[in-house]
């Protein structure tokens, strides 16, 4: 059934009447709701915690959801109010693949207007019946059809300023590989760069900027080595987990050849209790390959393990040569030093207490010593539950067990406190 503004009011409305009841029961299709409001319902109620979780300001307004994937797929809402940063109350807004029009809202809400373009009739739907609640005096502009053939009637009428996409990976493509290309996915920026700066120049408007969403799951060298124009990466995790790459792209320099080493990178970690700031590196790829880093033998008093933005960035030399600090292994990309930076690091900061050969014949004991704590392996032959199970410990946040190796090829527990 295609959803109509009527239905989706319509089940709003019941979901207050039906606040409480189990979405089992209503789907057992009891009383007198057909089949269609069972379905719609029970799922506005199965998904009202991870909504709130997930999208609070959604939540309160009272948004209609027209699937479980929608919710799953869509940005958080602290990853979305990160890009309003790319926005300004002057832009003229374009986003190319709407969605469920969570970062056409973050964007939206900077510039006050906005061009939202989906292919998916559902997701129009809901997005004409959440968007205007969440922006009553926005001036926005909701539009069913494929954004590629609209694009110069789009570009000739709004002439905007801003254009957002979020490529999505091909159907047909190779979904198992975790790892994969700019080339995978559409809309192709190989094809859609051109043909935007073209018609610009048509109509000899000013090019826009360009905001390009991309999963943390693509290779970040390879995206930068295929997309000319791009002039900051930024890189973003939400509560420590890598969540989303974003291109800034200037039209003006995508005739020329890509430049990888020229390019800023952001790696920001978003978190609503433990902040930290945001790690900027003009020229990144360029400083890594001068960047010099020194291994020691040893841990030191304290250690110091990067946030999951900054890990994607694979900067790692230049981590410890702008912090002062020395690494544990090439691979194991932990940090170590005797005096804790004057800058606040960009992830998580250990005191060690100890410092533990990995030894099987001893890990019973070893753990009656530890009793409790939190695993991290990084560069180690177990994984955490693996390694929690032989030392057969209990979890506590109030110390943590890192299972790591050593430049000499050792492989150690380390326990440590967060500071």
């Amino acid at each position: 059934m295609s959803l109509s503004l009527d239905f989706i009011h319509h089940i709003r409305s019941l979901q207050k009447t039906y606040r409480g009841t189990s979405p089992d029961r209503l789907l057992l299709g009891k009383g007198s709701l057909s089949r269609e409001e069972r379905t719609a319902l029970a799922l506005q109620l199965t998904a009202e915690p991870t909504l709130h979780k997930k999208l609070p300001s959604w939540h309160t307004a009272g948004v209609f959801l027209p699937s479980s994937l929608t919710l799953e797929q869509c940005s958080s809402e602290e990853a979305a109010r990160y890009k309003a940063r790319f926005a300004s109350p002057h832009d003229r807004l374009l986003d190319l693949t709407g969605g469920f029009g969570v970062d056409f809202w973050a964007l939206a809400s900077v510039t006050g207007e906005g061009i939202y373009v989906e292919r998916q009739a559902d997701l129009v739907a809901a997005a004409r019946a959440n968007l205007p609640r969440l922006l009553p005096s926005a001036r926005l502009t909701l539009l069913h059809g494929e954004s590629l053939p609209l694009l110069p009637e789009l570009i000739a009428t709004h002439r905007p300023t801003l254009i957002y996409l979020d490529p999505a990976r091909r159907e047909g493509a190779d979904t198992t590989r975790r790892v994969y290309a700019i080339e995978d996915c559409e809309p192709n920026l190989h094809t859609l760069l051109p043909e935007l700066t073209a018609l610009y120049r048509t109509l000899e408007a000013p090019l826009p900027r360009l905001v390009v969403k991309l999963s943390p799951m693509l290779d970040v060298v390879h995206t930068l080595r295929s997309v000319a124009g791009v002039q900051e990466l930024h890189i973003v995790s939400v509560r420590g987990e890598a969540k989303e790459l974003l291109l800034l792209i200037d039209l003006n320099k995508c005739s020329e050849e890509a430049k990888p080493e020229a390019v800023t990178f952001v790696a920001q970690d978003l978190h609503p209790t433990h902040p930290t700031p945001a790690f900027v590196l003009p020229e990144a790829l360029a400083e890594e390959e001068r960047a010099v880093l020194s291994y020691t033998e040893q841990p030191r008093a304290y250690l110091l393990e990067p946030h999951a933005a900054l890990m994607k960035t694979g900067l790692f030399r230049s981590i410890g040569a702008i912090y002062h600090l020395e690494g544990l292994h090439p691979n194991s990309h932990l940090y170590t030093t005797d005096t804790l930076p004057e800058a606040s690091f960009p992830g998580r900061v250990f005191a060690v207490d100890a410092v533990y050969p990995f030894a099987s014949s001893q890990l019973k004991t070893l753990g009656k010593t530890i009793g409790a704590a939190q695993i991290t392996c990084r560069n180690f032959p177990l994984r955490p539950e693996a390694l929690r199970a032989k030392l057969r410990i209990k979890d506590s946040a109030a110390q943590t067990l890192f299972g790591t190796t050593t430049a000499e090829g050792e492989h150690v527990l380390l326990l440590c406190r967060r500071l």
